[in-house]
């Protein structure tokens, strides 16, 4: 898989994959997705309002997941328990073609389970953290939907929040740079990395939010469409173009405090710290030359 890729497309009408629903326009540039035998395993209607209008969900949440065998049945129970007292939550875990069993041990606790509050999206291949939240988006149910970090990197108390902020903005982001204080659950070369990277977002793509990197966003329903039918970038950078579209087609932005949780402290970091960077940059660049373009147009 390449480290960066191009996506382009639209949300799923009625009965398409999502695969099929992000296959890139003509003349764009943009590199076609792949065709049907890369659809996922779903457990999704759909269509999502559907389910939003059988079940009553006000809220749908993404749980983008690669390879983390080791954390997820950690991660399954906290999200049952936070549905349990949250009946109008819905989640789905996305997995971006993990080959440790990842998908199928959250099939087995989900069966166990016979909670209808989680279902999964299973991609048989990897294709990238941008792709698979936005194919997630488009068919996770609820009046809005969130997405955020699936090893629970940001607790799940963070998700109301969201909610709440939602009801006053199109978006809502979550900002590390909001908690008071030194981050201390966040190792130094991240936190050096974070801030130059939000400083040359305020330079280079005019984005003037504090924190556009936190895996904790949420978005009312008709927003996320218009954001991720445009988004081009399927890596780790879908993040701040997604930030970027929402300031670019006048959205009310919303931030709110986003605490690193103390466990994701010790978690092997999947950043790499020498090449990252430079990508990070580069994509900063192509966001502001895409847009010069017309191309999100």
């Amino acid at each position: 898989m390449e480290s960066v890729g191009i996506l382009r497309g639209q949300p799923p009408e009625t009965t398409a994959g999502p695969t099929e629903a992000l296959r890139p326009h003509a003349g764009h540039g943009a590199r076609v997705m792949p065709g049907p035998s890369h659809r996922p395993d779903s457990q999704l209607p759909p269509n999502p309002s559907s389910l939003s209008r059988a079940t009553g969900v006000r809220v749908g949440v993404v749980l983008p997941v690669y390879n983390e065998s080791k954390l997820i049945h950690q991660t399954f129970d906290a999200v049952l328990n936070f549905a349990a007292t949250h009946p109008d939550y819905h989640f789905v875990f996305a997995d971006d073609g993990s080959r440790d069993g990842t998908a199928d041990m959250l099939r087995q606790r989900i069966a166990r389970s016979g909670t209808k509050q989680v279902s999964l999206l299973a991609f048989p291949e990897n294709r990238g953290k941008g792709r698979t939240v936005a194919d997630a988006i488009f068919r996770s149910p609820g009046e809005v939907v969130c997405f955020t970090d699936g090893d629970l990197a940001y607790s799940l108390d963070h998700l109301p929040l969201l909610a709440e902020s939602l009801e006053r903005h199109d978006v809502a982001i979550g900002s590390r740079s909001l908690i008071p204080g030194p981050e201390k659950n966040t190792k130094l070369a991240r936190r050096v990395l974070g801030w130059g990277f939000n400083r040359l977002a305020r330079v280079i793509v005019g984005l003037p939010y504090r924190d556009t990197q936190a895996g904790l966003k949420g978005f009312r329903r008709e927003a996320a469409r218009q954001i991720f039918s445009r988004q081009l970038l399927g890596d780790f950078s879908f993040d701040v173009e997604a930030v970027f579209l929402a300031h670019k087609l006048g959205y009310r932005v919303g931030e709110i405090p986003a605490r690193v949780s103390e466990a994701h402290s010790y978690k092997a970091s999947k950043v790499n710290l020498l090449s990252d960077p430079l990508k990070m940059f580069v994509n900063l660049v192509r966001i502001r030359m895409m847009s010069l373009r017309g191309l999100y147009d």
